[in-house]
């Protein structure tokens, strides 16, 4: 769905400003499976297994949503980000098994960094 919505929706709508190209275009592959390993792992037990048990799964989309400031101001990556920390919120609820999250984390992550460099080895943008 998230490659659907890059491709359909007007740029100004999902460009968080290059972020996320920064971040990604110039890693190695090997780097990018850490990288997102790292950030999955820490980001799911501080929402899933300290906020989210804490204080329930809406607070908890919401501050991830919110921690992710540069999609605050486009309404368009701001809601593409909370539906996914609802979601997986809502799969934590199911499986009271925070690997599932972690996972679930780390796959989305790392397709998306994986196609960010991809995109900048075949000469995309920002080479």
């Amino acid at each position: 769905m998230d490659f659907s919505i890059f491709k359909l929706a007007p740029q100004d709508l999902v460009d968080d400003g290059g972020i996320n190209e920064k971040i990604f275009e110039k890693r190695s592959i090997p780097h990018i499976f850490f990288l997102t390993a790292v950030i999955a792992v820490s980001e799911e037990i501080l929402f899933r297994g300290v906020i989210q048990t804490h204080f329930g799964l809406w607070m908890a989309s919401i501050i991830f949503a919110i921690l992710h400031f540069r999609y605050l101001s486009k309404w368009l990556l701001f809601l593409m980000v909370i539906s996914i920390s609802i979601l997986l919120g809502y799969v934590y609820e199911l499986t009271a098994n925070l690997f599932t999250t972690i996972l679930a984390h780390y796959l989305i992550d790392l397709v998306f960094a994986i196609q960010i460099r991809w995109q900048y080895v075949r000469g995309g943008k920002n080479k």
